[in-house]
């Protein structure tokens, strides 16, 4: 009876864990770039890296184009962020 209540209360709490647990699963089952052939290891062990253009040649040949792209928009948003947040700082 008390598990009951609890979860009727929180209900709120426990359909959004689902729904990213659902999420999550939808990604990484839809996503076909995470499951390249084992043949695109080989290449890329065959490419050698010499600058900054092999070397993102390199990388692009076996990470998906989808992890560089968040990565990237991770990094730009980390960036704006301390940018803001030094701009403007609270006033404790």
């Amino acid at each position: 009876m008390m598990l009951y209540i609890y979860v009727q209360q929180n209900q709120w709490i426990v359909a959004t864990v689902l729904a990213g647990i659902a999420l999550v699963l939808l990604f990484c089952l839809i996503y076909q770039a995470m499951w390249h052939p084992r043949g695109v290891e080989k290449k890329a062990e065959e490419v050698e890296v010499t600058g900054p253009p092999n070397f993102f040649r390199w990388l692009l040949s076996f990470v998906p184009w989808v992890l560089i792209l968040i990565v990237i928009g991770c990094a730009i948003f980390t960036v704006a962020t301390i940018a803001s947040k030094s701009a403007n700082p609270p006033n404790w």
